[in-house]
């Protein structure tokens, strides 16, 4: 069985290697890694997954996240955040987004992540219900 590709975008290279573990560890290729989300590249390049780090964004997040989900409609589409609000992980599903991560989540939570996303099309992180 042929790896799946997957690709990281953000500006933040703290995330990169918990992120690259957890996918190559759910059974995803080593990602291609982009300091800027390019939605034309992404387009381009056709991942099966795409994980996007959207808190510093100097557009509007949810509108990114339709623009990806308009180029790439088969994806999964994992945010990458640090905001805790469950409005937010709502706002982001509603948006595109396949799968919401928390960035207080370790390894083997982030995998889980993944795993229920490919196997149901959608994942919360339980962080974001407790807020």
């Amino acid at each position: 069985m042929a790896l799946m590709r997957s690709y990281l975008a953000g500006n933040r290279a703290a995330w990169i290697p918990l992120l690259t573990t957890s996918l190559l560890s759910s059974g995803f290729a080593f990602p291609v890694i982009a300091e800027r989300i390019n939605v034309t590249e992404l387009g381009l390049a056709a991942p099966r997954v795409v994980v996007l780090d959207i808190d510093d964004l100097n557009i509007d997040p949810l509108e990114l996240l339709r623009m990806i989900r308009f180029v790439l409609p088969a994806c999964i589409i994992a945010v990458y955040s640090g905001t805790l609000r469950q409005d937010w992980s709502l706002a982001c599903h509603l948006a595109g987004a396949n799968c919401v991560l928390s960035k207080s989540s370790d390894e083997a939570e982030i995998v889980a992540g993944f795993r229920q996303a490919l196997v149901s099309g959608c994942f919360t992180d339980p962080s974001f219900a407790a807020t």
